[in-house]
């Protein structure tokens, strides 16, 4: 059986250390249970919207993987003054 693509991996990753269920993590992005369940086999990879939205809840490092997976350019949000980005 192959293994998972990184980004159902990371998914997984982020809401267990949010300590959410999969219908608590679908229903802060607005999506179905079903769907992280997908997410979370690599069945379907998440929208570009929901990676920001991801990357919104991680925190450092681990924001930076989901935005830059959105597409976001990453040297952008780093010229942010000091602070915490994520």
């Amino acid at each position: 059986m192959p293994s998972r693509p990184e980004w159902a991996q990371k998914v997984t990753e982020l809401r267990k250390s949010l300590g959410l269920r999969q219908i608590d993590f679908a229903a802060k992005l607005s999506v179905t249970q079903a769907a992280v369940s997908r997410w979370e086999t690599g069945i379907k990879e998440p929208s570009t919207d929901n990676y920001i939205k991801m990357g919104n809840m991680a925190g450092e490092p681990l924001c930076f993987w989901f935005w830059k997976r959105a597409g976001l350019d990453l040297t952008k949000i780093r010229a942010v003054p000091e602070q915490n980005i994520c």
